[in-house]
Protein backbone atom coordinates (compact mmCIF):
# COMPACT_ATOMS: atom_id res chain seq x y z
CA UNK A 1 0.00 0.00 0.00
CA UNK A 2 0.77 3.53 -0.90
CA UNK A 3 1.47 5.70 2.35
CA UNK A 4 0.37 9.06 1.57
CA UNK A 5 1.94 11.55 3.94
CA UNK A 6 -0.47 14.82 4.47
CA UNK A 7 -0.85 17.61 7.03
CA UNK A 8 -4.51 17.86 8.58
CA UNK A 9 -4.68 21.01 6.50
CA UNK A 10 -4.13 19.24 2.80
CA UNK A 11 -7.05 16.25 3.76
CA UNK A 12 -10.46 17.10 2.93
CA UNK A 13 -13.26 15.48 5.30
CA UNK A 14 -17.25 15.40 3.64
CA UNK A 15 -20.06 14.68 6.63
CA UNK A 16 -23.36 13.51 5.64
CA UNK A 17 -25.60 14.58 8.02
CA UNK A 18 -29.38 15.99 7.86
CA UNK A 19 -29.53 17.00 11.26
CA UNK A 20 -27.68 20.23 10.67
CA UNK A 21 -26.85 21.04 14.79
CA UNK A 22 -25.06 17.29 15.14
CA UNK A 23 -23.32 18.10 11.26
CA UNK A 24 -21.93 21.69 12.89
CA UNK A 25 -20.71 20.19 16.06
CA UNK A 26 -18.67 17.20 14.37
CA UNK A 27 -17.26 20.41 11.97
CA UNK A 28 -16.39 21.99 14.64
CA UNK A 29 -14.13 19.60 16.21
CA UNK A 30 -12.51 18.70 12.52
CA UNK A 31 -11.88 22.21 11.69
CA UNK A 32 -10.22 22.65 15.35
CA UNK A 33 -7.67 19.70 14.63
CA UNK A 34 -7.30 21.70 10.74
CA UNK A 35 -8.84 19.52 8.82
CA UNK A 36 -11.02 21.44 5.51
CA UNK A 37 -14.42 20.19 5.99
CA UNK A 38 -17.31 20.15 3.90
CA UNK A 39 -20.86 18.84 5.05
CA UNK A 40 -24.17 17.36 3.02
CA UNK A 41 -27.10 17.81 4.45
CA UNK A 42 -28.67 14.32 2.14
CA UNK A 43 -27.73 11.58 0.35
CA UNK A 44 -27.99 13.64 -3.43
CA UNK A 45 -25.74 16.24 -2.15
CA UNK A 46 -23.37 13.71 -0.61
CA UNK A 47 -23.16 11.93 -3.98
CA UNK A 48 -22.63 15.08 -6.07
CA UNK A 49 -19.85 16.56 -3.15
CA UNK A 50 -17.86 13.01 -3.43
CA UNK A 51 -14.90 13.28 -5.30
CA UNK A 52 -11.16 12.32 -6.00
CA UNK A 53 -9.90 15.26 -3.62
CA UNK A 54 -12.12 13.78 -0.25
CA UNK A 55 -10.23 12.06 1.83
CA UNK A 56 -12.55 10.60 4.07
CA UNK A 57 -16.66 10.37 4.31
CA UNK A 58 -18.67 10.50 7.86
CA UNK A 59 -22.01 9.58 6.85
CA UNK A 60 -25.07 9.07 8.34
CA UNK A 61 -27.57 6.57 7.57
CA UNK A 62 -31.11 7.87 7.91
CA UNK A 63 -30.88 10.24 5.29
CA UNK A 64 -33.31 12.15 3.16
CA UNK A 65 -33.68 11.24 -0.78
CA UNK A 66 -31.49 8.95 -0.52
CA UNK A 67 -30.39 6.81 2.79
CA UNK A 68 -26.68 5.94 3.56
CA UNK A 69 -26.09 2.51 2.62
CA UNK A 70 -27.64 3.36 -1.41
CA UNK A 71 -25.22 6.34 -1.19
CA UNK A 72 -22.06 3.97 0.12
CA UNK A 73 -23.31 1.81 -2.59
CA UNK A 74 -22.88 4.04 -5.44
CA UNK A 75 -20.01 5.63 -3.77
CA UNK A 76 -17.97 2.00 -4.18
CA UNK A 77 -19.60 1.41 -8.10
CA UNK A 78 -17.92 4.98 -9.60
CA UNK A 79 -14.47 5.16 -10.25
CA UNK A 80 -13.53 8.63 -8.90
CA UNK A 81 -14.63 7.34 -5.28
CA UNK A 82 -14.50 4.08 -5.25
CA UNK A 83 -11.57 3.93 -2.84
CA UNK A 84 -12.75 7.10 -1.24
CA UNK A 85 -12.73 5.87 3.25
CA UNK A 86 -16.19 5.85 4.47
CA UNK A 87 -17.01 5.73 8.32
CA UNK A 88 -20.77 5.13 8.58
CA UNK A 89 -22.19 7.56 11.91
CA UNK A 90 -25.85 6.38 12.55
CA UNK A 91 -27.99 6.05 15.62
CA UNK A 92 -28.64 2.29 14.32
CA UNK A 93 -26.92 0.44 16.78
CA UNK A 94 -28.57 -2.69 15.60
CA UNK A 95 -26.07 -5.74 14.35
CA UNK A 96 -27.59 -6.42 11.02
CA UNK A 97 -27.17 -2.27 10.37
CA UNK A 98 -23.22 -2.68 11.06
CA UNK A 99 -22.57 -5.81 9.14
CA UNK A 100 -25.00 -4.52 5.96
CA UNK A 101 -22.85 -1.12 5.87
CA UNK A 102 -19.23 -2.84 6.18
CA UNK A 103 -20.64 -5.12 3.58
CA UNK A 104 -21.41 -2.39 0.98
CA UNK A 105 -17.83 -0.76 1.34
CA UNK A 106 -17.66 1.08 5.25
CA UNK A 107 -14.37 1.05 6.44
CA UNK A 108 -15.79 1.74 10.44
CA UNK A 109 -18.96 2.40 11.87
CA UNK A 110 -19.60 4.47 14.72
CA UNK A 111 -22.97 4.45 16.93
CA UNK A 112 -24.75 8.16 17.95
CA UNK A 113 -24.00 9.30 20.35
CA UNK A 114 -20.24 9.78 20.32
CA UNK A 115 -17.83 12.19 21.92
CA UNK A 116 -15.81 14.42 19.37
CA UNK A 117 -12.86 13.08 20.89
CA UNK A 118 -13.74 9.16 19.87
CA UNK A 119 -15.00 10.29 16.27
CA UNK A 120 -11.67 12.13 15.30
CA UNK A 121 -9.72 8.90 16.95
CA UNK A 122 -11.65 6.85 14.62
CA UNK A 123 -11.57 9.35 11.57
CA UNK A 124 -7.23 9.09 12.65
CA UNK A 125 -7.29 4.98 12.29
CA UNK A 126 -9.34 5.02 9.12
CA UNK A 127 -7.19 7.35 7.58
CA UNK A 128 -4.16 5.74 8.48
CA UNK A 129 -5.23 2.65 7.65
CA UNK A 130 -6.16 3.16 3.60
CA UNK A 131 -2.69 5.06 3.45
CA UNK A 132 -3.16 8.55 4.72
CA UNK A 133 -0.23 8.75 7.05
CA UNK A 134 0.11 11.35 10.06
CA UNK A 135 1.90 11.95 13.09
CA UNK A 136 1.18 8.95 15.24
CA UNK A 137 3.14 9.77 18.34
CA UNK A 138 3.67 13.58 19.97
CA UNK A 139 6.65 13.78 22.05
CA UNK A 140 6.79 16.26 25.16
CA UNK A 141 11.00 16.75 25.91
CA UNK A 142 10.75 12.65 27.67
CA UNK A 143 7.02 12.11 27.45
CA UNK A 144 5.47 10.18 24.63
CA UNK A 145 2.17 10.46 23.85
CA UNK A 146 1.10 6.76 21.04
CA UNK A 147 -2.19 8.14 19.25
CA UNK A 148 -2.38 4.45 17.71
CA UNK A 149 -1.49 2.56 20.95
CA UNK A 150 -4.00 4.60 23.18
CA UNK A 151 -0.98 4.86 25.73
CA UNK A 152 1.78 7.91 27.13
CA UNK A 153 5.21 7.03 28.85
CA UNK A 154 7.77 9.35 30.13
CA UNK A 155 11.10 8.41 29.49
CA UNK A 156 10.24 4.91 27.86
CA UNK A 157 8.46 3.70 31.32
CA UNK A 158 4.77 3.44 30.68
CA UNK A 159 2.19 6.05 32.44
CA UNK A 160 -0.49 3.05 32.32
CA UNK A 161 -3.16 6.17 31.87
CA UNK A 162 -6.79 4.57 31.09
CA UNK A 163 -8.79 5.19 28.02
CA UNK A 164 -10.29 8.41 29.30
CA UNK A 165 -7.19 9.87 30.70
CA UNK A 166 -5.46 9.04 27.65
CA UNK A 167 -8.15 11.10 25.30
CA UNK A 168 -7.95 14.26 28.11
CA UNK A 169 -4.05 14.28 28.20
CA UNK A 170 -3.80 14.05 24.13
CA UNK A 171 -6.52 17.05 23.86
CA UNK A 172 -4.84 18.91 26.01
CA UNK A 173 -1.24 18.02 24.21
CA UNK A 174 -2.52 18.85 20.72
CA UNK A 175 -4.00 22.56 21.91
CA UNK A 176 -0.93 23.58 23.86
CA UNK A 177 -1.80 26.93 25.73
CA UNK A 178 -5.52 27.06 25.19
CA UNK A 179 -7.36 27.18 28.68
CA UNK A 180 -10.53 24.55 28.22
CA UNK A 181 -13.87 25.06 30.29
CA UNK A 182 -14.60 22.16 32.35
CA UNK A 183 -18.32 21.68 30.50
CA UNK A 184 -16.22 21.89 27.16
CA UNK A 185 -13.63 19.14 28.00
CA UNK A 186 -16.90 16.97 29.43
CA UNK A 187 -18.56 17.55 25.81
CA UNK A 188 -15.42 16.35 23.92
CA UNK A 189 -14.13 13.45 25.83
CA UNK A 190 -17.39 11.89 27.50
CA UNK A 191 -19.87 10.04 25.67
CA UNK A 192 -22.72 11.14 27.94
CA UNK A 193 -21.46 14.45 29.08
CA UNK A 194 -24.69 14.86 30.21
CA UNK A 195 -24.72 12.45 32.78
CA UNK A 196 -21.49 13.47 34.77
CA UNK A 197 -20.79 16.90 36.55
CA UNK A 198 -18.04 18.67 35.75
CA UNK A 199 -16.44 17.77 38.87
CA UNK A 200 -16.06 14.30 37.00
CA UNK A 201 -13.13 16.77 34.92
CA UNK A 202 -11.11 17.79 37.89
CA UNK A 203 -11.09 13.92 39.19
CA UNK A 204 -9.40 12.45 36.01
CA UNK A 205 -6.99 15.52 35.69
CA UNK A 206 -5.84 14.72 39.71
CA UNK A 207 -5.23 10.83 38.40
CA UNK A 208 -3.57 11.95 35.34
CA UNK A 209 -1.23 14.55 37.00
CA UNK A 210 -0.29 11.56 39.81
CA UNK A 211 0.73 9.14 36.78
CA UNK A 212 2.79 12.01 35.28
CA UNK A 213 4.78 12.74 38.01
CA UNK A 214 7.32 15.83 36.90
CA UNK A 215 4.98 15.95 33.77
CA UNK A 216 2.18 17.29 36.53
CA UNK A 217 3.28 20.64 36.14
CA UNK A 218 2.35 21.14 32.64
CA UNK A 219 -1.46 20.20 32.95
CA UNK A 220 -2.04 24.43 34.60
CA UNK A 221 -4.90 25.21 36.31
CA UNK A 222 -6.81 28.15 34.92
CA UNK A 223 -8.88 29.64 38.04
CA UNK A 224 -12.11 30.19 37.00
CA UNK A 225 -11.97 28.64 33.55
CA UNK A 226 -10.46 24.90 33.57
CA UNK A 227 -7.28 23.65 32.74
CA UNK A 228 -4.51 23.85 30.18
CA UNK A 229 -1.18 22.12 28.70
CA UNK A 230 2.11 24.25 28.43
CA UNK A 231 4.98 22.76 26.89
CA UNK A 232 7.73 25.08 28.02
CA UNK A 233 8.10 25.29 31.77
CA UNK A 234 9.46 28.64 31.44
CA UNK A 235 6.24 29.54 29.98
CA UNK A 236 3.53 28.58 33.33
CA UNK A 237 2.02 31.56 34.79
CA UNK A 238 0.50 31.43 38.32
CA UNK A 239 -3.15 30.52 37.60
CA UNK A 240 -3.72 30.91 41.47
CA UNK A 241 -3.83 34.86 40.57
CA UNK A 242 -6.57 37.12 39.30
CA UNK A 243 -4.13 38.67 37.36
CA UNK A 244 -2.91 35.74 35.45
CA UNK A 245 -3.18 35.49 31.66
CA UNK A 246 -5.94 33.28 30.49
CA UNK A 247 -7.36 32.24 26.85
CA UNK A 248 -10.78 30.88 27.31
CA UNK A 249 -12.53 28.34 24.76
Amino acid sequence: MTVQTLDPGEINILIVEDEEDVAEVVRHFFEEEGYNVSVAYDGEEALAKANRKVNLILLDIMLPKIDGFEVCRRLRSRIETEKIPIIFFSAKVEDEDQIRGLMLGGDDYLTKPAAPARILAHAHAVLRRCGVEQSSTLQVDGLTIYEDEFRASIDGEDVGVTLTEFQLLLYLVRHPRRAFRRRHLLETIWRDAMMVTERTVDAHIKNLREKLGPFAENIQTVRGIGYRFVYDRDDAYDFGREDAPTETA
